[in-house]
């Protein structure tokens, strides 16, 4: 064998090793970025107005994966009207009346619900949130189950005036 064909299959091998190194880079990447778009949980933007709260829960500041805050049900605006058990709203954001929250509802008084605005993203939960405060067996839940399930995650919220 030559010096020249020598270096010649040593270039070779070497181009082939990188070659191989460049493609299981390419094939590591692409799995890995396929698997995070599935775990991604859809982030949604909405305004909205507390109309009531989780009679469970109450005024108490929830932990939720996301950080602290209160839950509300809140009536959104828009296209797509419609109603969320949403947890993590800042706790100084609003100063809802505390004999709102004391009451055996969940709902506001009619003449208070459309004071609190804000504008939010949010995404579904996983949490069960609701769940983990105990509750009044007397308590009429069969109306809140239909807003209770899912519940929502705050994850940015402004008060709008």
């Amino acid at each position: 064998m030559s010096k020249f064909e020598f270096f010649e299959r040593r270039k070779f091998e070497i181009f082939h090793v990188k070659w191989k190194v460049i493609m299981g880079m390419v094939f590591l990447l692409s799995i890995l970025g396929a698997c995070r778009d599935y775990d991604e949980t859809p982030v949604f933007q909405a305004e909205g107005y507390l109309i009531g709260h989780h009679p469970c829960v109450r005024d108490a500041t929830v932990t939720t994966s996301k950080g602290e805050g209160k839950g509300y049900l809140v009536a959104t605006t828009g296209a797509n009207p419609d109603t969320l058990m949403l947890f993590g709203v800042a706790t100084d954001m609003f100063d809802v009346p505390l004999e709102w929250h004391n009451s055996l509802g969940y709902f506001f008084p009619e003449a208070g619900r459309q004071i609190f605005k804000m504008s939010f993203s949010y995404q579904k939960s996983q949490e069960n949130i609701g769940l983990q405060y105990p509750c009044n067996a007397f308590l009429p839940l069969y109306h809140l189950l239909r807003y209770a399930d899912p519940e929502y995650i705050v994850l940015k919220a402004e008060k709008i005036n």
